[in-house]
């Protein structure tokens, strides 16, 4: 019984976002989608066909972001690794992958704990972009961070 009584006195969690964390996604450049509140990375920080690293300039964009989330109290995110159509499915959904955690590595670097960092490689399922042109598939060679609003 006291156990039941001690549980009922502790705070639950806010659901949703604050004032305050909303403006910060918004200065980010994070935008409302369907899932969230997403920081498209594509035209940031795009792959080069068949690469999965960071280049240093997309290092800090995502660095900057982490330590913003961080700021305002936003601690958990998702990770989307997109490619284009180019190649077989499956090793995109893998190189997917890849990118998502290249991304994750910066965002646990600034100190997002890594167990609060979901991870999702999407390879080439959801483009921005048309696979048949060279600049659609740029495009498409993307990754996104996602904030959930609950």
């Amino acid at each position: 019984m006291t156990l039941l009584a001690l549980t009922g006195c502790q705070t639950t969690p806010q659901k949703g976002l604050t004032p305050a964390q909303i403006a910060v996604l918004k200065q980010q450049g994070f935008e409302m989608t369907d899932e969230g509140w997403a920081f498209g990375l594509s035209g940031k920080v795009l792959f080069g066909s068949d690469v999965e690293h960071l280049n240093p300039a997309s290092t800090q964009i995502v660095e900057r972001i982490g330590k913003a989330l961080l700021g305002v109290g936003i601690e958990r995110v998702r990770i989307d690794g997109h490619t284009d159509a180019s190649g077989e499915e499956s090793y995109n959904e893998q190189l997917s992958l890849r990118r998502a955690k290249s991304v994750e590595a910066v965002l646990a670097a600034v100190g997002i704990k890594e167990q609060n960092i979901q991870l999702r490689g999407l390879g080439s399922s959801k483009p921005v972009a048309s696979n048949a042109t060279a600049a659609g598939r740029t495009e498409n060679r993307r990754v996104s961070i996602v904030v959930s609003a609950d």
